[in-house]
């Protein structure tokens, strides 16, 4: 399966967290989204990309969700 960058996704799809670079990826597990995370894209516009999980939404830089490598999950 193809991984993307999650800037690059629409809303409305449902992702599964691909790879994250080695730098971002303490990061990354702080904020609970360890590789293997599924999400939904709830808003993706130029400014940051709002994703959501259960109950939870949080709110991704446009310049982290570039780095962010994804899987869209059919």
């Amino acid at each position: 399966m193809a991984s993307y960058p999650l800037n690059t996704i629409p809303p409305g799809k449902d992702i599964q967290i691909a790879t994250v670079p080695g730098r971002l990826h303490k990061r990354m597990l702080s904020l609970g989204l360890p590789p293997g995370t599924h999400l939904t894209v709830l808003r993706n516009r130029n400014g940051a990309i709002v994703v959501g999980r259960h109950q939870e939404r949080m709110a991704i830089g446009h310049n982290l969700a570039k780095q962010i490598l994804v899987r869209v999950r059919q």
